[in-house]
C-alpha cells in the first residue's frame, strides 16, 4: 500500500543540509546497484576503492577520461531516502580541509550523479553519504 509521508531532516558532516521531500513509497524491493560500468553517466571511468555504502544507500566516484575531473554518483535502493555530496581536501600552500564542492542531491530508489570537479595536484575528492532512513552517515576514501 502506498502512502504520502513529508519529512524533513537536517544532517551535517562540515555543513549542514536540510532537506525537505514529499515522497510515495512502495512495497516493491530492488536489487542492489552494479559495481561498475553505469552507462547512464557520461563516458567516464570508475575509481576502485573509493565507495561508501550506508544501509541501502551507495556512492562511488568517476574520473573523466579526457582531464581527470571526478564526479560523485550515488543510488539508494529498497526505499531508502538518502543525501549526497562531492567533498574536496588540498594540502599544502593554500589547502584547507574537507570541503564540500558540489550541490547537495537527494535519492529515493534512484540514481543520481554531481557535476565534474577539479582534481588536480595535491587535491583529493571523496563522496559522502547520509541515509535519512537508517540516520547513519559515512565518507568514501578519498581520491588523490
Amino acid at each position: 500500500m502506498e502512502f504520502l509521508r513529508t519529512r524533513t531532516r537536517t544532517a551535517a558532516l562540515g555543513v549542514a543540509i536540510a532537506t525537505t521531500a514529499t515522497l510515495f513509497v512502495g512495497g516493491t524491493a530492488q536489487a542492489a546497484p552494479a559495481q561498475t560500468r553505469q552507462s547512464d553517466v557520461s563516458v567516464q571511468d570508475y575509481i576502485p576503492g573509493k565507495d561508501v555504502v550506508v544501509g541501502q544507500c551507495k556512492g562511488w566516484l568517476n574520473k573523466r577520461a579526457s582531464d581527470g575531473y571526478v564526479q560523485a554518483v550515488a543510488q539508494s535502493w529498497n526505499n531508502h531516502e538518502c543525501v549526497f555530496v562531492l567533498q574536496r581536501k588540498r594540502l599544502g600552500s593554500g589547502g584547507y580541509d574537507w570541503t564540500t564542492v558540489s550541490d547537495t542531491y537527494w535519492i529515493l530508489n534512484q540514481k543520481k550523479a554531481t557535476g565534474y570537479h577539479w582534481n588536480g595536484t595535491n587535491a583529493g575528492s571523496r563522496v559522502c553519504l547520509w541515509n535519512y532512513t537508517t540516520g547513519g552517515e559515512d565518507c568514501g576514501e578519498g581520491a588523490w
